[in-house]
């Protein structure tokens, strides 16, 4: 049996022992410590930056390209790449410590009123006892109120305790067609459900009443899989190559749930027995995962997923703390990578229904388009990558505290840092709006190319041409002057276009599958948290989304804890989204044969 070793975490102090070999990933999150890993501890991203204080730790291949040589003499190493083998003292610096970016919550997004229609039905009835006279059977009584149903004989079972106990004043709770529980008195007010957002990397729960289809509280929290890696990729490769991958997502995010379960009834005064449904709306991947399902097949080509309709499980069986026999509604998908949060929106939007051509984009590491009205409604997944979540950006970051949001160039340059602190890094919104008043300014030429100081525009401000910083290797331009400078550099630019160009050659090849152009859009729908953050007209002038009129842009907030909230209430509602679900046509972006020269014109700046 291999001996243990001991590795502690400064500046916490904590110890944990592991098995030789280890990473400092994997026992830093042992210890408590989420180290943040764009790019799921694959050595590519950087990000994970740890300083060895104590212990021997020869530096790797990546953590030589991608650390200076003067930072790995000082104990700079990558923690998914540094594996332990004596006892080592490892400080973890904030910079390179998962945060918790800005969650939206923000659902309001719904066009039309909700239907409250639940498949929840409560029923109070006081029953006669049975007598020598009138010899009913205890199930009879209750059908006798209610007409027929169904029910389980576990439930059965208790009837005669539970009758005697109750003085025969009870609560019946039926699910669409079937007796799932009995309780004590007049618990007909009592009748609540929790609509769950399953994102990639956060989590929102929203508890309702059922009966009046009020909101009654939010909660949101990360995704415990961004341990694994921050894409939906990262986490199929996670659940392929380990033995017990499936299980260990599974269970991180079915104790997510149940812990925004927990705080949400505590904070609802709501008893857990009383929520009897949930809906489920998340990407395909998150979807499978949660189901316990192996992900696999969305990983190889073909990338279909095992199954596309939506499903009903009791919630004992999902391992989902509510009631146990009350019902989970999870999404029907699209497609492989067009899942159930897509269905979400298009029912939150009410697309299919609409006269209007629509064009809805969910911004990501997944950007989802979806294009169409009541007649057609084409959908894809353009693999845009994680430079807008920060990765992949020399000095980029998640939209947390420090992150520079926002730029704007006037005589100087003028930035929005998230909680007015000191900037430590640029996240998605920071880098379209620092790119495109560079493309205004003259700065970036139609290539993408930084020019240099001799070749800009004679107009531009002394205390904007003044940051160019000129190399052989190519050109940055200085945002922050400061003790912790911070720069867009030349492949900076080069990332952001390959990940504007991947959408919006999708949504060249999804308006020429329709037969329409630019001026027959007659709305713009940025869904999601990302999509609520940018500037339309820098979305614009960078080529991210079409140009049309900036009052036919709306920011939709969380439309998919939109539509989530719509089908918990609703039946008919969770009907339409297989509907939605089998009407979208899906176009798999890279068998068209026009993808890559629109892609290729999209990575210009035309303005």
């Amino acid at each position: 049996m291999e001996k243990s070793i001991k590795a502690t975490f400064q500046p916490e102090g904590r110890s944990v022992y592991v098995l030789p070999g280890t990473t400092v990933f994997e026992a830093a999150a042992e210890a408590g410590i989420t180290i943040d890993s764009p790019c799921g501890g694959k050595g590519t991203c950087g990000k994970c930056r740890v300083i060895i204080l104590e212990g021997n730790s020869n530096p790797t291949r990546s953590e030589m390209e991608l650390i200076e040589k003067k930072d790995i003499e000082k104990g700079v190493r990558l923690a998914c790449q540094t594996r332990i083998n004596s006892p080592i003292v490892v400080e973890v610096p904030y910079s390179s410590r998962f945060s918790a970016q800005r969650i939206l919550v923000s659902d309001k997004f719904c066009r039309g009123e909700r239907e409250i229609k639940p498949g929840i039905r409560k029923m109070y009835m006081e029953l006669t006892e049975p007598t020598l006279k009138n010899q009913t059977s205890l199930l009879a009584l209750i059908r006798e109120k209610a007409g027929a149903f169904e029910v389980d004989i576990p439930l059965v079972r208790k009837l005669p305790d539970f009758l005697k106990e109750s003085g025969f004043k009870i609560t019946c709770v039926f699910s669409n067609n079937e007796l799932i529980a009995i309780e004590k008195g007049n618990t007909t007010r009592k009748n609540y459900g929790i609509a769950i957002d399953l994102g990639t990397t956060t989590i929102v729960g929203t508890l309702l009443d059922l009966s009046t289809g009020i909101d009654i509280d939010v909660c949101a929290r990360m995704n415990p899989q961004v341990l694994y890696g921050d894409d939906v990729i990262s986490r199929i490769n996670y659940a392929m190559s380990n033995e017990r991958g499936l299980e260990e997502l599974h269970t991180k995010i079915i104790e997510a749930i149940n812990g925004i379960v927990g705080k949400l009834a505590e904070s609802g005064k709501v008893d857990r027995d009383n929520i009897y449904n949930m809906s489920v709306a998340g990407n395909s991947t998150m979807q499978h995962i949660f189901l316990n399902i192996s992900p696999g097949s969305l990983g190889v080509i073909p990338f279909v997923p095992v199954l596309r309709e939506g499903v009903e499980i009791k919630a004992q069986d999902a391992g989902i703390e509510i009631n146990p026999q009350g019902r989970i509604f999870v999404f029907p998908n699209i497609a492989g990578f067009v899942g159930g949060d897509t269905v979400a929106v298009i029912l939150a939007a009410n697309l299919y229904e609409a006269e209007k051509i629509s064009l809805a984009i969910d911004i990501g590491t997944n950007g989802e388009i979806v294009l169409g009205n009541r007649k057609r409604i084409i959908c894809a997944s353009a693999a845009a990558g994680p430079a807008f979540e920060g990765a992949r950006i020399s000095q980029g970051m998640r939209a947390t505290a420090g992150a520079i949001e926002k730029v704007v160039f006037n005589d100087e340059v003028e930035l929005n840092v998230i909680d007015n602190l000191p900037p430590k890094g640029i996240c998605g919104s920071g880098l379209i709006d620092a790119i495109a008043e560079m493309i205004k300014a003259g700065i970036i030429d139609e290539t993408g190319r930084i020019l240099s100081k001799s070749e800009i525009p004679e107009n531009v401000p002394r205390g904007i041409a003044e940051r160019i910083i000129e190399s052989n290797s190519g050109n940055s331009f200085l945002l922050v002057n400061n003790s912790r400078p911070v720069f867009i550099t030349q492949k900076d630019v080069r990332e952001l276009q390959l990940a504007k160009a991947a959408i919006f050659a999708g949504v060249r090849i999804l308006e020429k599958e329709m037969g329409i152009e630019d001026k027959d859009i007659e709305e713009i729908l940025l869904a999601g948290a990302f999509g609520n953050f940018i500037r339309r007209e820098n979305a614009m002038e960078i080529g991210l989304i079409p140009h049309i009129p900036l009052e036919k842009i709306k920011f939709i907030g969380n439309a998919a804890s939109s539509g989530a909230k719509i089908a918990l209430l609703s039946g008919n509602q969770r009907l339409k989204a297989e509907q939605i679900a089998r009407f979208c046509e899906y176009v798999e972006l890279s068998n068209s044969p026009d993808f890559q020269e629109e892609f290729a014109n999209a990575m210009l700046f035309k303005g």
